[in-house]
């Protein structure tokens, strides 16, 4: 798990991430937390092109660590402020569609083996911080990629 780590930190310790991407041990594995930001234009589903560098470097870190990864599993999060469109009637289809973007990307465009991959949409309901502040609600706003070791 260390070395899996490792590789981990360093993408996010690159300078055009740094700061906005958290590497985070757990009991059976590790946690990459990815501000929406970096992937997402507000209220938005597509990833960016920008974004595709680090999605592109962090499927290589997860093919290339030689350690047994079981599950890789995308989580989608968003702030309390309520979305209301025609494609996201509420935070619940945004963070959905927002994992879903990541995990085709993750397997279908960097080759990560897909039955190892899944997507969840937990919208407002896993903060990390209080919603209280733009501050705060930004933090809630992210994708966070659990890395599951066998």
């Amino acid at each position: 798990m260390q070395q899996v780590k490792a590789v981990l930190a360093k993408v996010a310790g690159d300078d055009r991430f740094k700061g906005r991407i958290t590497v985070t041990e757990v009991q059976d594995g590790v946690t990459i937390a990815i501000e929406d930001s970096l992937l997402f234009e507000s209220g938005r589903a597509e990833v960016r092109e920008e974004a595709l560098p680090l999605l592109g470097a962090l499927a290589e870190s997860l093919g290339t660590t030689g350690q047994p990864i079981r599950d890789i599993r995308v989580e989608g999060h968003t702030d309390n402020v309520p979305i209301r469109t025609a494609r996201f009637p509420s935070n619940w289809e945004l963070s959905s569609g927002r994992a879903v973007a990541v995990v085709r990307l993750l397997t279908e465009r960097f080759g990560l083996q897909p039955q190892r991959v899944s997507a969840s949409g937990f919208a407002e309901f896993r903060p990390v911080a209080d919603n209280l502040t733009p501050e705060s609600r930004a933090a809630n706003r992210r994708v966070e990629v659990a890395v599951i070791m066998e």
